[in-house]
């Protein structure tokens, strides 16, 4: 990894004296002098990032040198996930710039009851209009840092709610997870404002339609582990939207959740997206659209 955070750092430093110590080479530095005396030969360089100590590790780095965002993601999170807009945009489902990013530290899944209550009721401000997109107001997570004036997120998600996790080489010496297009195009189903708002939402379903990327074995699969029937039925009325006819395997799928829907249930009639109050129903599916 190029990218480090001091307390990795630190770990590391602490390992490899230990060690040297055994073999009798021992020193009366502190770790974090060790530490500023490689910044000073240039073998690393705090990067100035708002709220963070991250460390570019790489010969001649200096407070100036490019780094990328899912790098630094990286390196907060080691063991998390790239998800909802920073995962849009790596896989080029959308056009926009990243205005904010994240990445998923994933936890053991809630009781079944917990997820389908969260999953169903909009999870962002209600009474907003479908234009409303202040992201301000909207809880995106915990924010980590902010580099070059834009936030950095990690959000907490559960183990069974993202199944769809892939890891890729990521420039000379660094290796990042993230989501697939697939659970990403289902991640912004359930939180369409981390994943840039419904303009990019569409966007991206419509880029991933329109150039056949989408693994329809992927999406049955990951539905389900996923078992949220909600999801489901978002995605037979997104698919619907641009006239995308499913194969054989998904759309037993989706007649399956059509005849499991409870039509009179608290919970029967819900949003495209979450927090957006569309006013069209889908009479099928009681899904309200645009």
């Amino acid at each position: 990894m190029r990218c480090w955070a001091k307390d990795s750092l630190l770990k590391v430093i602490k390992q490899v004296r230990d060690e040297l110590a055994i073999q009798g080479h021992g020193s009366s530095q502190s770790h974090s002098s060790l530490l500023d005396w490689m910044c000073k030969i240039r073998l690393m360089a705090k990067l100035p990032i708002e709220g963070a100590s991250i460390y570019l590790f790489e010969a001649g780095a200096t407070t100036e040198s490019e780094v990328d965002p899912l790098e630094l993601l990286m390196a907060s999170v080691p063991a998390g996930v790239i998800c909802y807009m920073s995962a849009i945009v790596y896989h080029g489902l959308t056009t926009q710039h990243a205005g904010h990013h994240h990445i998923a530290k994933l936890v053991p899944t809630k009781p079944t009851q917990e997820i389908e209550q969260a999953e169903v009721l909009p999870s962002e401000t209600p009474n907003l209009s479908p234009a409303s997109g202040d992201r301000k107001s909207r809880g995106l997570g915990t924010q980590l840092f902010q580099f070059h004036q834009v936030s950095y997120y990690r959000t907490d998600k559960t183990i069974k709610l993202v199944p769809g996790v892939q890891t890729r080489s990521y420039g000379p010496r660094t290796n990042i997870r993230i989501t697939t297009v697939e659970q990403t195009l289902l991640d912004s189903l359930y939180k369409p404002f981390h994943c840039g708002g419904p303009e990019v939402v569409f966007e991206a379903w419509q880029e991933a339609i329109q150039s056949d990327r989408i693994d329809e074995g992927r999406i049955v699969s990951y539905l389900h582990t996923m078992q949220y029937p909600a999801t489901t039925r978002r995605l037979a009325v997104m698919l619907e939207q641009y006239g995308y006819s499913p194969r054989t395997e998904l759309s037993k799928f989706f007649e399956s959740a059509l005849n499991a829907i409870d039509r009179n249930g608290p919970y029967a009639r819900i949003s495209l997206l979450p927090g957006v109050n569309y006013t069209t129903l889908n009479d099928e599916w009681l899904v309200h659209t645009p």
